[in-house]
């Protein structure tokens, strides 16, 4: 019984460290590859991967807060594209 156990849960375990392998690399890899060069705009480092940062932001209601920090930080830019501009 305790054999099946085990088994399951190294199962389990090798299964969850292979998709946060996974969603890692989703992130990393094209931030290395960078075929747009979108690495060269300056911003938080996490927003070099992912908007996440942001909405937690946006939920603790410091939105605005945070946007003129990063405007004052880094200055008014603009990307045409999905969701490059401070």
């Amino acid at each position: 019984m305790l054999g099946g156990i085990n088994l399951l849960f190294q199962y389990l375990t090798t299964v969850i460290l292979l998709a946060l392998a996974s969603l890692v690399l989703a992130h990393v890899i094209p931030y290395l590859v960078d075929p747009h060069h979108i690495r060269k705009y300056p911003g938080p480092f996490f927003a070099k991967f992912t908007d996440a940062w942001f909405g937690v932001i946006c939920k603790q209601g410091h939105r605005s807060e945070t946007v003129h920090q990063l405007h004052l930080k880094y200055g008014a830019f603009g990307v045409s594209g999905n969701e490059r501009g401070f």
